[in-house]
């Protein structure tokens, strides 16, 4: 923890406020020490995971065959914050070692022995051992027990470990403390941090993804493939195992944890996925499917060049749904001025110039057509009305793609549409755009129209 405190003084003042230790059974701590003040960042095991920690360090409780809570006159006392009077060391040992695990602690590191440290036999330990981890069990807090031993590669001390392990239902390391190295402490806070429940699981997807509906086929698959992945986490432990499985779904080409909140149980898994799935659904939007550069290329200019006149429209066309007549306004290239000129009118002068530019009018008609085909006998007819009917009601996609002579209905609409259209002559469209011209250029407001 020590070297990822970025800030000099603040690592020394951790360093000075380290607990005291000593070897054999002797009780070195008097009070809980918490190290340092503020957590530090830290980053721990292959994934990496990151996390802020420090460290309680607290007496725990007292057992036979440790020294340190007496004197000749018996039992020490010591004065606490929660009581007005002395009490004996061990009771106030006991009720700091609580107070740092309910109120103080995230996390716990559970210390026991095997009989082969200090002096202190095995059955010394077990009454402490089973007492402090029933209380972690009943608050919910995370934790894993190590077997403190001399000799952690014996087969006694394996065999104890793994009966521990069956026993509590938690990661049980058998390791020397006195001898323990940086990797055996960058393990141990592994395993404890895998430990932690997970409330909730946050997927990052590629940003890309958010342009598509919810419905479309890449989102559900994806939802549906890490939703099955992922139900099944209860711990952090299991968040490895489950971004590890999710690089096994044939369109996810990389799955990683990008970080973990151990404390409030919250990791957060980055999903990429392979690029001919970006490829693909990019060619469902396309005529043509993008081969090479140069197609890609291509497609962005006349995509751009699509997006400014669709710009330019997009107002007009707007208000011509909501209120039936919408008009483009000019672009300054669009202008073209006439040259200036002097004015008078009775004794004052002035300048006019004036300009002239395109305008767009987008109105909304409401075109009205029929389909009234004579397909034969009145059984005929039934059974078509009854399909269109019940399409009618039920599925109105399925109306207009059904068939008629071949041809899908709105087919068969959209020309009865268009040949009302071309029915207009193009001498009335021309004496229309010049009435339309005239009332906005003169500002007349009167409008009479004889339709023959």
């Amino acid at each position: 923890m020590l070297p990822n405190i970025v800030n000099e003084e603040d690592r020394k003042r951790a360093l000075d406020e380290l607990p005291q230790s000593s070897p054999g059974p002797v009780i070195m701590t008097a009070e809980p020490k918490f190290v340092p003040a503020q957590g530090t960042q830290i980053t721990i095991g292959e994934s990496e995971i990151p996390f802020r920690i420090r460290f309680a360090d607290c007496v725990g409780y007292i057992i036979d065959g440790v020294k340190g809570y007496e004197d000749e006159n018996g039992p020490k006392y010591v004065h606490t914050p929660w009581h007005s009077e002395a009490i004996p060391f061990q009771e106030a040992a006991k009720i700091g070692t609580d107070k740092v695990i309910r109120d103080h602690a995230n996390i716990g590191v559970v210390v026991t022995t095997d009989g082969t440290v200090n002096g202190i036999p095995r059955h010394a330990a077990q009454v402490a051992e089973e007492q402090i981890i029933e209380q972690l069990k009943e608050i919910g807090k995370p934790f894993v027990v190590i077997l403190n031993s001399s000799v952690p590669s014996h087969t006694n001390t394996v065999a104890l470990r793994n009966e521990l392990f069956e026993h509590y239902g938690v990661p049980v390391i058998a390791v020397s403390i006195d001898q323990m190295s940086l990797r055996d402490m960058e393990y141990i806070i592994q395993e404890a941090l895998y430990e932690f429940p997970v409330e909730d699981i946050e997927v990052e997807k590629p940003d890309w993804l958010d342009v598509l509906d919810q419905t479309h086929p890449v989102n559900q698959s994806l939802s549906d493939s890490v939703n099955n992945v992922l139900d099944s986490i209860t711990k952090i432990r299991d968040v490895s195992q489950a971004a590890e499985e999710l690089k096994q779904i044939d369109f996810i080409e990389d799955s990683a944890i990008e970080r973990v909140d151990a404390g409030l149980g919250v990791a957060t898994v980055r999903i990429t996925l392979k690029p001919e799935v970006y490829k693909a659904v990019c060619n469902e939007w396309l005529d043509q499917p993008i081969e090479s550069k140069k197609d890609w290329l291509l497609f962005i200019k006349q995509a751009a060049e699509a997006k400014g006149v669709q710009a330019k429209f997009h107002t007009a066309i707007q208000d011509a749904v909501v209120n039936g007549y919408g008009v483009t306004l000019p672009t300054l290239e669009e202008f073209e001025p006439s040259e200036p000129e002097i004015i008078k009118q009775n004794n004052f002068y002035g300048v006019r110039m004036k300009a002239a530019a395109p305008s767009y009018h987008v109105i909304r008609v409401d075109m009205q057509t029929e389909f009234a085909p004579l397909i034969g006998t009145e059984f005929y007819a039934q059974q078509l009305l009854k399909d269109l009917q019940y399409a009618y009601n039920h599925d109105r996609e399925a109306l207009w793609e059904t068939q008629l002579f071949g041809t899908p209905l709105h087919q068969v609409l959209k020309e009865g549409i268009r040949y009302k259209m071309d029915s207009v002559p193009p001498n009335a469209k021309n004496r229309m755009r010049q009435t339309i011209e005239r009332m906005v250029n003169e500002g007349d407001r009167g409008l009479v129209t004889f339709i023959i």
